[in-house]
């Protein structure tokens, strides 16, 4: 048997969350855990829907010398389902897990990367339908990333400051949201800061000082980066802005090291700009 941990307390970026960190940085740079990149984990933790207050149902297990070799954990709502990671493929380990997660959750959904067969081969046994999926989109950043910006464009200079409320506006009305973004306080208006990050690669496209299109990119170190989010707003779009900022960022991660980047989405954007699927996700269902 493992050793099982929760998360402590319903607190952001508790002591539990840079653990977790840590595990997805050393095992999900490709494979069966490419689906929740670490830079996953962080935006999920800085995101003002996160239920806070579901927190401490993620669970990680630890082998005898103190090691996590698993993690279950859920994506932002604790409603849309969980993921089972982990770095050994032992079938007692991934039974405690699933057991584990039966336990509190009286009809889960799990999310398992097909290429994960020992984890998916196991639900099927326990009566998990498959339900759904979804992909994982990747692209080796040996791929062409030159672009064109359309006339009276620019791309920020990497070291540039931020207008942090243009940062905000872009997103919120390139995700088609009405209006003006909403102020944040207290503890979620805390965790926004973690966006501040250096990890956290963040391209815009400009014109007249007004924040167009932006690619918000996850690296530091390692193989992969990933991508979230990508929003354009729409009187700007079909204009090749997206592509701009999604090729900025890879840019700015492949002169870091990084070889790859990844995003989770079957939009046929990605694919138009030179990413092919990678693994396949699916939802099973209890």
């Amino acid at each position: 048997m493992y050793a099982i941990e929760n998360y402590q307390k319903q607190e952001r970026f508790h002591k539990c969350y840079k653990e977790i960190s840590r595990f997805l940085r050393n095992n999900a740079d490709s494979g069966f855990n490419e689906h929740f990149h670490w830079g996953r984990l962080d935006w999920m933790m800085a995101h003002p829907c996160l239920d806070v207050e579901m927190l401490p149902k993620i669970t990680v297990f630890k082998d005898s010398g103190g090691t996590i070799v698993g993690t279950a954990l859920f994506d932002t709502e604790y409603e849309n389902g969980w993921y089972v990671l982990h770095s050994v493929s032992d079938e007692k380990l991934l039974r405690q897990m699933t057991a584990y997660i039966n336990d509190v959750d009286s009809a889960p959904t799990i999310k398992a990367n097909l290429n994960d067969i020992a984890l998916c081969k196991l639900l099927e046994e326990m009566n998990f339908k498959k339900q759904f999926s979804e992909y994982v989109l990747a692209v080796n950043l040996s791929h062409d990333l030159s672009y064109r910006l359309p006339t009276g464009f620019c791309i920020n200079e990497q070291n540039a400051p931020i207008d942090e409320w243009q940062w905000r506006l872009v997103i919120h009305r390139g995700f088609d949201h009405d209006g003006i973004p909403q102020t944040l306080s207290g503890e979620a208006a805390e965790a926004e800061k973690h966006l501040q990050t250096k990890e956290y690669i963040k391209t815009f496209a400009i014109k007249n000082g007004e924040y167009a299109a932006h690619c918000g990119l996850w690296y530091n170190g390692g193989e992969t980066a990933y991508i979230e989010p990508v929003a354009t707003v729409p009187e700007y779009r079909r204009k090749g802005l997206g592509k701009a900022v999604v090729y900025e960022a890879l840019r700015r991660a492949k002169n870091q090291g990084a070889k790859r980047a990844i995003v989770i989405s079957e939009q046929d954007f990605y694919q138009n700009i030179g990413m092919s699927k990678s693994s396949e996700v699916v939802a099973f269902v209890k």
